[in-house]
């Protein structure tokens, strides 16, 4: 996805033609924290969550070892307030709405990575932005 990512936001997303959607998808111990702090990043600035997503990603190598502080200090690299990220990390009601959000997922029968929700056809695994394209074209008014 990180591929074709940004055309189809250039070309879909930016136009107002496709909606981009992420899903939380919990496969260890530190991804529920993981993902709680991009939930977090988000409530701050609503593009902080595409930004703390995104360095998450690049950088989820040094990530294995997840604790609070690691992610506040991410959030301050990133210009966020870590004492708002340090709170929002122990709030439950985040950690629920992940938890449910992968709930919900599974219960789609959705078990690969990536997959994509387009009107409701499931497309698993990545696929090249011509295909995508072509779907969306397909499926526009």
């Amino acid at each position: 996805m990180l591929r074709v990512e940004p055309e189809i936001v250039q070309n879909y997303v930016a136009t107002g033609q496709v909606q981009l959607v992420f899903w939380h998808v919990l496969d260890h111990g530190q991804s529920a924290l993981a993902h709680q702090s991009a939930e977090c990043a988000g409530q701050q600035n609503p593009l902080a969550f595409w930004r703390m997503h995104d360095t998450l990603f690049a950088r989820q190598g040094e990530l294995w070892n997840l604790e609070n502080a690691t992610l506040v200090a991410l959030a301050q690299e990133l210009g966020l307030d870590g004492g708002a990220m340090q709170s929002c990390l122990v709030d439950a009601t985040i950690a629920d709405k992940i938890a449910r959000m992968d709930q919900q997922r599974k219960d789609a029968g959705i078990r690969l990575r990536p997959s994509f929700d387009v009107n409701g056809q499931i497309i698993q695994g990545a696929i090249p932005y011509e295909s995508f394209a072509q779907l969306f074209d397909r499926l526009l008014p």
